[in-house]
């Protein structure tokens, strides 16, 4: 009786060639293609465990009240062995296998957590770390030329920085979790809902095969700007809610932190003034 857990000749064939890379690329990274396709038939057998995985993790992050929504996949088989053979090549003293990898690649769970507000990635971040044993510091993906006033908040909440060229923005979580005997990590990304439009729009125009010229560049580059600013109005907004309308009083202070929130507003210089005299009139009455 045949193994069937054992791939035939046609079948290791096909599933190299699908992978679009030459073989002399994964044989320079000192990886054989029978570990290439033992990998693929074992992930593939874990493929219902790990989706029970995903769904379970996503449905735990729905209990924390800052999340508007979760999206989870299981990693794509031939998607695994592109990134095995890429991080091979980055970390060549590492042996890889059909039991090695689980414990290698961080994200054949990938989960991502959408909120509304900027700040809400401190409750989310908070909910993880209290609920599952991290792998790894977590990792804020900020943009190149983001303030350092924005580094420093993610350094001063226990993340690593990493700026990123083309403007994505994203904190990073690798967890460890074993529902059952075997151990598994999942990578859970959290960003704001305007974060998740840019970067779905980035990456449906530049990749996969799409040329992207200079005038493309310099579009999303104006988009990922605007949907910085996006989210630093939405923060304000719910700021003057939680503040102005909801307080009987504010110290000088607080009033100071309005106002000098709301000159920092990316608005034009009448929108700012409007504002402010809207924003004084509450207060007025507040006194």
């Amino acid at each position: 009786m045949p193994n069937h857990n054992q791939p035939n000749e046609n079948q290791s064939t096909t599933i190299l060639a699908r992978l679009g890379i030459a073989e002399e690329e994964w044989h320079a990274q000192g990886i054989a293609p029978q570990t290439l396709v033992a990998i693929y038939h074992d992930f593939a057998l874990r493929n219902q465990e790990l989706t029970d995985i995903a769904a379970q993790t996503a449905n735990t992050l729905q209990h924390e009240p800052a999340v508007h929504a979760v999206r989870y996949r299981v990693k794509d088989p031939v998607h695994l062995l592109r990134k095995i053979i890429r991080k091979k090549n980055e970390y060549p003293e590492r042996t890889v296998d059909e039991r090695s990898y689980l414990d290698w690649i961080n994200d054949l769970v990938g989960i991502r957590v959408l909120y509304l507000y900027k700040e809400s990635w401190r409750e989310v971040g908070h909910f993880i770390k209290a609920t599952w044993e991290l792998k790894r510091t977590p990792i804020a993906y900020i943009g190149a030329e983001e303030a350092a006033s924005v580094a420093d908040e993610f350094t001063a909440a226990g993340c690593n920085i990493r700026r990123h060229d083309l403007g994505y923005r994203a904190v990073h979580f690798v967890i460890s979790t074993q529902p059952n005997r075997q151990r598994y990590f999942a990578e859970i990304q959290l960003r704001t809902l305007f974060e998740e439009g840019w970067s779905e729009i980035d990456h449906n125009i530049r990749y996969p095969d799409h040329r992207c010229g200079a005038a493309i560049r310099e579009l999303l580059t104006i988009l990922n700007r605007l949907t910085s600013q996006s989210d630093q109005l939405a923060s304000f907004t719910k700021f003057v809610l939680n503040t102005v309308y909801t307080s009987e009083q504010l110290t000088d202070n607080e009033r100071s932190e309005v106002f000098a929130q709301l000159q920092a507003l990316p608005i034009s210089k009448a929108e700012k003034v409007r504002l402010h005299e809207q924003i004084d009139r509450l207060l007025t009455k507040m006194n």
